[in-house]
């Protein structure tokens, strides 16, 4: 077995609490344009600046905020929740979208943002079901795609300019087993290459990608194991990640691609600048550990235990994890001087050149 070499290549920037004017239970969040967004169990949406720092709080929805996500071609944010709208009738779940650039007045000192849009995701032909997932595309403005995955395998899907409700609404089918627990849709990712729009969808048992540039969108199934917790990311190269108890697994669009053996429960998935984040349940200890990899020269860069982790997200050039006891921990890369520093100390000449090399090419890539 690979011994991982471990350095110290990210530091702790900050931690501290939440801020105390969120008083509900965080139950999604989103980043973009210097903020971060969360959404709580109580129906508020809440912006954070830098340093944690609270903005504005405002009620989203009258029950609950179940996904949001932070555009980042506009200021908008799009909400997926829960209205209540008779006492005795169960609650709507409703999708709106607010412009955050514009501040309704209210007679109160609290403002909120103008809310523009709000359409009802389950209607007559698209049938209620638990959502499990969420994803929202930015199309040449004003188009956004909006995927919603649910647990009896299928994604519905909204399109079009949504704020002025010029839509289409379609379905795509994964899977379609009885048993909900083999067939929720557990994760989602787009990948856009040129005018090519593609969607990943992963099951417990599948892994499966959508070709959206048809005119009904066609699926092929890349693998027969999927995952049944809602761990996946993107890569900045378009490669679909998958975390499962024995490995982590990478996917484009023909197929499986690398797999690399981390054991432990995968409970959290990201990518920052070209590191693989992963915040793991250890079996041996129970305990979670939160690591940065650098698969290219096979290293682990960071290596911390925490807390039960409730959100990761990335903004201010930084990783933000956010604990269930509402505690965050900020984390950011060191300067190239300061790992060259570490590694010349060591005499690991060969690695300092590697990480160079990689670092210059990563450059290059994103540019």
């Amino acid at each position: 077995m690979y011994q991982w070499r471990k350095f110290e290549f990210f530091e702790e920037k900050f931690s501290g609490k939440v801020p105390d004017d969120i008083a509900g239970k965080i139950q999604c969040c989103s980043s973009g344009k210097g903020r971060i967004v969360l959404g709580c169990d109580d129906g508020t949406a809440s912006l954070l600046d830098r340093g944690l720092k609270f903005n504005y709080g405002f009620q989203a929805h009258s029950s609950s905020v179940l996904f949001l996500q932070q555009l980042k071609q506009r200021n908008f944010l799009v909400t997926v929740g829960e209205d209540e709208q008779i006492a005795s009738q169960p609650p709507v779940v409703c999708l709106k979208i607010f412009d955050l650039d514009k501040m309704q007045p209210e007679g109160t000192s609290t403002s909120s943002p103008d809310c523009i849009q709000i359409l009802r995701i389950f209607t007559n032909q698209f049938h209620e079901a638990k959502i499990t997932s969420f994803l929202v595309l930015e199309e040449a403005p004003p188009l956004l795609l909006i995927v919603i995955g649910l647990d009896n395998g299928s994604i519905y899907c909204i399109q079009g300019d949504i704020a002025r409700e010029r839509i289409k609404r379609f379905k795509l089918q994964v899977e379609n087993h009885s048993d909900k627990s083999q067939s929720s849709i557990t994760g989602l990712g787009f990948r856009v290459d040129g005018q090519v729009l593609q969607l990943f969808a992963v099951t417990p048992n599948t892994v499966n990608l959508f070709n959206m540039h048809t005119q009904t969108p066609t699926r092929q199934t890349l693998d027969q194991i999927g995952s049944s917790v809602t761990s996946v990311a993107m890569t900045d190269r378009s490669e679909f990640i998958i975390g499962r108890p024995e490995a982590i697994y990478f996917y484009e669009v023909d197929g499986r691609g690398p797999c690399w053996a981390f054991e432990g429960e995968k409970k959290f998935l990201g990518w920052f600048r070209g590191y693989l984040l992963c915040v793991f349940a250890d079996q041996r200890t129970g305990k979670n550990t939160f690591n940065v990899y650098d698969l290219k020269n096979r290293l682990i860069a960071h290596s911390i235990v925490v807390k039960e982790v409730s959100q990761m997200l990335c903004e201010w050039g930084n990783i933000i994890l956010i604990l269930e006891d509402k505690s965050a921990l900020c984390i950011g890369e060191k300067d190239m001087e300061s790992k060259l520093d570490m590694l010349f100390k060591k005499n690991l000449y060969t690695v300092a050149i590697n990480l160079v090399q990689s670092q210059q090419a990563d450059a290059a890539g994103q540019h």
